[in-house]
């Protein structure tokens, strides 16, 4: 048989498998409980009849999973039980069993709710993903004990937890440690991290800190991560709700730029108490007054309303929430209950950075590799140059010492994606521009569904990568060919 009739064969079957997981009545077959309002038919495994996945989600499990659902609580100490869903493949990856990969959950959306995208099991990955304190995930009806801490300490203690019960390190509230909850072979000690957006400053915490108890975790696939407080708020750039960026007049690379810190000038900035969301509801907004005219017109730059909200207020970084108040913007009179005040944000970013803590994994997690996954377009930063990127990017390879790669190798992306060419980048490890102005090159395009797809080949890519401990710089092709419809060894 073929290379390429096998890479033709697999690519069929990975279509079929990416189909199943988003139509219900594929066959899958989910341990969670029905709830006392099911119907007659529940259980039956097929989810018709007007189920649904909160009726019955025996036979209808969340959306995005192509696996067996098992859902299961763990306790975090001096913070309560933490509800965890796990997620098996149909067909394990490999003859041996699955990897594992604990997907980390965002520290400033409020909704919550277990993460169910990217799907990994529909290449053969068994996929843990839990609640932060206090959140309900709105299908199952599963709540976490405990008060959430935005990505403080509680939340540090709880992540670490569930990598350790994804690890086999510890058991559940029942006494069951993973490998016993799953039919499939579970690798615990190839374990991966999957992190997106803010999700992953969560991640770059728990390493840093507690990196040391974590040994089976042996790579971090970090996307689109923003890494310092005026990243996080997107005050160096924007991505507006057509998808346009918007871009801070005073942001310039690589002035504005370094390894630690953004540089922005917010003299002018003022607040525009006039102005309501649409879609947060917040009143008043900041804005730099680009004319001078101590008022809100069309040509001021508007930060964006996309900011993280903690403990019921808005937080932008410690500058500018600083500058509102130093040129007289806001006074302490008038200062909006909703927005942090400046102690707060000089209180409370510091814990939510990553730089400081890269220097940290040298000798917490010198196991650890690390790819950073990011398209010519983020879904919400704009500055052309990629900071958070290049922030990550120095911190991982240069301050830890680690393997770093800037997206998955080509071969593993044209395994999901048949027509990438060219145009999708294929950076061999430890490499990185020599001018981020040009970053874009090495970052893949918005095409055939690659939002959707570059995510998983990234998984595949790293999974393979560690379980055949296969680490050069590019590989040309990809290290497994996985049929996703071969049954269990």
């Amino acid at each position: 048989m073929t290379r390429a009739w096998m890479q033709s064969l697999t690519l069929i079957l990975c279509v079929l498998a990416l189909s199943c997981a988003s139509t219900v009545g594929c066959g899958t077959v989910a341990s969670l409980k029905p709830t006392p309002t099911t119907f007659a038919s529940c259980g039956n495994g097929l989810c018709d009849n007007s189920e649904s996945t909160t009726s019955c989600p025996l036979d209808c499990p969340p959306e995005g999973f192509s696996g067996r659902i098992h859902t299961t609580f763990v306790n975090s100490a001096g913070v309560g039980d933490i509800a965890i869903m796990i997620s098996e493949p149909k067909a394990a990856r490999y003859p041996e069993g699955a990897g594992v990969v604990v997907v980390v959950s965002p520290i400033f959306n409020q909704a919550g709710g277990f993460q169910t995208n990217p799907n990994f099991t529909s290449i053969g990955i068994i996929q843990v993903s839990y609640l932060w304190p206090g959140q309900t995930d709105a299908s199952t009806g599963m709540r976490s004990g405990g008060e959430f801490d935005y990505g403080g300490e509680k939340s540090v203690q709880v992540l670490q937890d569930v990598i350790r019960f994804a690890s086999g390190q510890i058991p559940d509230n029942d006494g069951k440690y993973l490998s016993s909850i799953v039919t499939t072979m579970a690798l615990t000690s190839e374990v991966g991290l999957y992190a997106f957006s803010d999700a992953g400053i969560a991640a770059v915490n728990v390493l840093s800190i507690d990196g040391d108890n974590l040994s089976n975790v042996q790579y971090f696939i970090g996307r689109e991560n923003p890494t310092v407080d005026t990243l996080t708020c997107l005050e160096a750039g924007y991505q507006n709700d057509v998808n346009q960026p918007v871009l801070n007049p005073f942001y310039s690379y690589p002035t504005s730029y370094a390894t630690d810190k953004i540089t922005l000038n917010y003299a002018n900035v003022r607040w525009d108490p006039n102005y309501t969301d649409p879609l947060s509801h917040a009143v008043g907004r900041p804005y730099l007054d680009m004319d001078g005219s101590g008022s809100y017109s069309s040509g001021d730059y508007v930060f964006s309303w996309h900011v993280p909200v903690m403990l019921g207020k808005r937080y932008y970084s410690v500058a500018l929430t600083q500058a509102l108040l130093d040129n007289g913007a806001l006074t302490a009179s008038s200062w909006p209950a909703d927005l942090a005040t400046p102690a707060e944000a000089e209180r409370d970013w510091p814990y939510r950075e990553s730089p400081s803590r890269y220097a940290i994994l040298r000798t917490k997690m010198p196991q650890l590799k690390v790819m950073l996954v990011f398209g010519q377009n983020d879904s919400y930063q704009a500055a052309p140059d990629k900071p958070h990127i290049h922030q990550a990017f120095q911190g991982f390879r240069f301050e830890a010492g680690l393997w770093v790669r800037l997206n998955p190798d080509r071969a593993y992306i044209q395994a999901l994606i048949p027509s990438a060419g060219d145009s999708f980048p294929d950076n061999p490890a430890n490499t990185e521009p020599e001018d981020w102005s040009q970053i874009a090159t090495y970052a893949y395009p918005d095409q055939d569904n690659s939002i959707q797809l570059v995510p998983l080949a990234a998984m595949a890519e790293m999974a393979d990568r560690t379980h055949f401990n296969r680490w050069d710089e590019n590989l040309g092709q990809t290290l497994y060919i996985f049929f996703p419809n071969t049954p269990q060894p």
